[in-house]
């Protein structure tokens, strides 16, 4: 406020008489000094927001001054400019105008103690248990927030808090008795292991934060654990007792000695208020959960981080670890529940994530998990209750809505229901739904299918057929010459499916500019369901826009937490992913990884915009409910208007499973509803029939001495095939390698072959021409097909350079294949090692060696990969001869061995020897190690 030219003239005069008596009181800072700076300075001159440089929370800090220089000079009055500013006489007047300042009794006192020397408390600052702010009597009536509430291990107890008071209630008597609590707001509570200790976390807003230890049985303090300078926010048993995590507003985490109250270790490196924190089942490990949207890993004896967790984009409110100690749970102000696979157990390493779950509308405030481990309770915000399968983290159910805020919960120990505390003051129980394992119930997501050979398709033409109804009826398995002549024209045709039996529906345009499309309608002529995709996961396409046949580049927001061979769905297309971002200017490419991009579900292509919504999807199972997550669940009905891949161009495709014996129809229009006379259609209604093409790429037919060359190796799946096709060659001249037989893997359309030749080999008397021919097990059947012929092969010149792949930690002999074995969901590290040669000029190749980007790993099983590429590929530098590589093995990467080589860009792209990745699975690996 503005004091007044009166105001000061009595406060020199007050200052005068102070001054001619200063003897005749001590001032003592602590009792008399401190409370004053708290109650009109401190608010912007803290340490931790000092304002100008200047911090009052302490004497020393006072002394040191600020951006202006000292504050305050011992035994002169007039040369303080703190005491001067509080006054009024020097500018700017402190506190501010609008806000209140000294009276002029404390005026006195701060004058007193500054003509005294200034001197500062006797010892340490004893903790600032209340601050000077106005009291508001809180209404008789009101109903105060329950802020934490807590289950003794054994079942016995009950804890509540509620502002100033803890209630322990013993379960099996009723018996209830109130722990006074004077230190205000609680915000954690705890029972030890024993269920005879009960933790809380408290403190003062801006002043300390402190964990108290009661007796349980009679309530009683046993320690109280003050170490923070701001309130806390979760206290933590260590699974054993024996330590204390404390964390809250001060950004630090202790960890106490429980027996002895002191602290062996302090924790630093959160940018923000700590919410919650978490030990591993053996006690070794400690997690974090921060305002800074990150998740830290922590060993508790050292101290060490050993990883942040940064993929959150919100703070995070709650962590746990699983009962088996495998996973690290987190969730937040983002809606999402996110699962990472530990890793870090004694020393740094990434822990892989493992799980993204949009599991409410809401930010989730609280998790908990079942006794048994195979459920997860999470609250949201909004007052939402929701159970998750821990197998595989999807929600299974949904409780009654809580009408308010949750703060804290606990699974009672039978696992049968949960006890939730409302800010609304009320604890309400709510019973968990069944948690029904995984593998049972109707999971399967499609009929199983009928295949049919009904002989030749029966030839029609409409001209011929009776449209009475608007609809003509056709036979089993025919073709229909067919035209669009008149506005919004569709010709509908009428056939009988038994269940489960599959069929190929095709429309091609025969003259004109029709654009075919086809939908097929139930028997009551509404559109026919194909299936349902429940969405797990939203995001959108950033940094550009994708056209409708592009299969490179999707780049979408959080991809980090989106996995290989997930579909996509975006404006009613599904796409799939095949391939992570190779770098830090890439995104993900989606089937088939090559060529026009594939559509799932019968869906069409489509344009996508610069921050259009997308969603990771999973198609429901037969009678299966959709997940309550709070995200969309899509109908996806039998239409196209384009082949989803590809192959047939503009004209439509449709594969359909009958869901049920009856009749259905096939309605044929324009995409645009143009017509013309000269709009001719094709439409062929006829019974599946798996099966495949497949054809080689063109071959350097030079094969290097000491090194190979690549055979691109392709296959066309035809009516819904998608299993393995195995590559073969016939024999190859003496002294010849190769990584025949090579198998394109299940759901994919390509694989990569190499023919190699040892240095010194002599070129053959004549070309070599070798035969190549794909197999294939459909429908019980083997199923050949011819692909090509490798023609005119001969041993060439040497080249400049030959690269091998060798161990991290050994050499082996040159073109002797060696196996390199990758836990799935890791990666592990090998060598390039160069032998230098001459080029065509004579002269020793030092240069550049580069090996692609993307796609170096040639040959690599899906979801292998060369990792670690950077924005100029994989690449050895001039002059240089080795650098380490590293390859990857996704999670979907399937079990087993496969041939990888790789191919330098040199003398025509020269390949290395191969050498054999075995993927294995982690769990399995570390169990027989153990």
């Amino acid at each position: 406020m503005k004091r007044s030219p009166m105001r000061t003239h009595c406060i020199y005069l007050l200052l005068a008489v102070c001054c001619s008596s200063m003897n005749a009181h001590a001032v003592d800072f602590v009792e008399d000094v401190a409370p004053i700076l708290q109650t009109y300075c401190t608010g912007c001159h803290a340490e931790d927001d000092a304002q100008g440089g200047l911090a009052m929370d302490t004497h020393a800090a006072l002394l040191r001054g600020g951006d202006s220089g000292l504050a305050l000079t011992p035994g002169v009055v007039s040369s303080s400019r703190m005491f001067l500013m509080a006054s009024g006489k020097l500018e700017p007047v402190m506190p501010p105008d609008d806000m209140e300042g000294p009276s002029e009794e404390e005026l006195a006192i701060l004058a007193d103690w500054i003509e005294q020397g200034a001197q500062g408390p006797d010892g340490e600052m004893p903790i600032r248990r209340d601050l000077k702010t106005p009291k508001i009597a809180t209404s008789a009536d009101a109903n105060l927030p329950v802020t934490a509430i807590a289950r003794s291990n054994d079942g016995a107890w009950q804890a509540t808090a509620k502002f100033g008071a803890i209630t322990l209630v013993n379960v099996a008597s009723g018996e209830s008795k109130e722990v006074a609590n004077p230190w205000g707001k609680v915000n954690s509570l705890q029972f030890s292991g024993d269920s005879t200790q009960l933790l809380a976390a408290s403190g003062l807003t801006g002043g300390y934060g402190q964990a108290t230890l009661f007796h349980v049985a009679d309530g009683s303090v046993l320690k109280e654990l003050v170490g923070h300078r701001d309130v806390l926010y979760a206290a933590e048993f260590s699974p054993d007792g024996k330590r204390i995590a404390t964390a809250g507003y001060d950004r630090k985490i202790l960890i106490w000695d429980t027996s002895t109250g002191e602290v062996v270790q302090e924790l630093l490196g959160h940018n923000g208020a700590i919410f919650g924190l978490a030990f591993s089942p053996d006690g070794t490990l400690l997690i974090s959960a921060c305002a800074d949207e990150t998740v830290k890993v922590w060993e508790v004896a050292t101290g060490q981080r050993l990883d942040t967790l940064s993929q959150p984009e919100g703070e995070v409110n709650r962590v746990l670890f699983s009962k088996d100690g495998r996973w690290m749970l987190a969730g937040g102000a983002d809606n999402r529940l996110r699962v990472w696979k530990l890793v870090s157990k004694t020393e740094a390493a990434i822990n892989p994530i493992v799980q993204t779950r949009f599991v409410d509308e809401s930010p989730i405030s609280g998790m908990a998990l079942t006794p048994d481990g195979r459920g997860l309770v999470i609250v949201s915000e909004a007052g939402n209750a929701k159970v998750l399968r821990t197998d595989d983290w999807s929600v299974v159910g949904a409780m009654e809505p809580l009408g308010e805020t949750p703060s804290d919960l606990f699974v009672s120990k039978d696992g049968t229901s949960v006890t939730i505390g409302l800010m609304d003051g009320r604890v309400v129980k709510r019973v968990l739904p069944e948690i029904v394992p995984r593998d049972s119930g109707p999971r399967r997501t499609t009929l199983e299918p009928v295949y049919l050979d009904l002989g030749p398709l029966v030839s029609l033409d409409e001209s011929s057929l009776d449209f009475t109804d608007g609809v003509a009826d056709v036979r089993r398995g025919c073709e229909v010459i067919g035209s669009l002549t008149t506005r919004g024209e569709q010709d509908c045709y009428r056939f009988s499916a038994r269940r489960g039996e599959t069929w190929m529906i095709e429309a091609d345009a025969t003259s004109g500019d029709l654009d075919p499309k086809i939908v097929l309608l139930d028997e009551a002529g509404q559109p026919l369901l194909r299936t349902r995709l429940q969405a797990v996961r939203d995001t959108y396409f950033t940094f550009r826009g994708k056209n409708s046949g592009q299969v490179n580049d999707f780049r979408l927001f959080g991809w980090q937490e989106i996995g290989l061979n997930q579909y996509l769905y975006s404006s009613g297309e599904v796409t799939r992913t095949w391939r992570h971002p190779r770098g830090p200017d890439s995104g993900f490419d989606v089937y088939p990884g090559a060529g026009n991009r594939h559509t799932y579900f019968g869906t069409t292509h489509t344009t996508h915009a610069l921050g259009e919504p997308a969603y990771v999807v999973r198609e429901l199972g037969l009678e299966e409910e959709p997940e309550p997550n709070g995200l969309p669940v899509f109908d996806v009905f039998y239409e196209n208007d384009d082949d989803p891949s590809r192959v047939a161009g503009e004209s439509s495709r449709l594969d359909f499973v009958a869901p049920r014996d009856g009749n259905f129809t096939v309605c044929v229009g324009d995409t645009r509803g143009h017509f013309e006379d000269d709009f001719l259609y094709r439409l062929r209604i006829r019974p599946a029939a798996p099966s495949y093409s497949a054809s080689i790429g063109k071959m350097n037919a030079s094969l290097p001495p000491g090194a190979g060359r690549k055979i691109d190796l392709n296959v066309q799946r035809i009516d819904g095939f998608d299993g393995p096709i195995t590559f073969e060659l016939d024999d190859l001249p003496s002294g010849w390698h190769s990584n025949f037989p090579v198998v394109v893997e299940a759901n994919q359309y390509s694989a990569e072959g190499a023919i190699f030749v040892p240095s010194g080999t002599k070129p053959p008397a004549e070309p070599v021409d070798l035969r190549v021919t794909a197999t294939a097990e459909i429908l019980d059947r083997r199923v050949e097909r011819d692909a090509g012929t490798i023609k005119g092969l001969t041993v060439g010149t040497p080249p400049s350079v030959i690269p091998m792949i060798q161990p991290i930690d050994r050499n082996v002999p040159e073109n002797e294949d060696w196996t390199l074995v990758i836990p799935r969901g890791t990666t592990v590290s090998a060598r390039i090692v160069l032998r230098r040669g001459k080029d065509a000029k004579g002269n020793v190749n030092n240069g550049e060696i580069r090996f692609g980007g993307e796609g170096s790993g040639h040959n690599a099983s899906h979801g292998v990969y060369v990792d670690n590429i950077g924005l100029s590929g994989l690449l050895v530098l001039p002059d240089e001869n080795e650098r380490e590589l590293f390859i990857t093995a996704d999670p979907v990467a399937a079990l087993g061995k496969r041939s990888l080589f790789l191919i330098s860009a040199n003398d025509g792209g020269v390949a290395s020897f191969p050498i054999t990745i075995d993927v294995q699975d982690a769990t399995t690996l570390s169990a027989s190690a153990d």
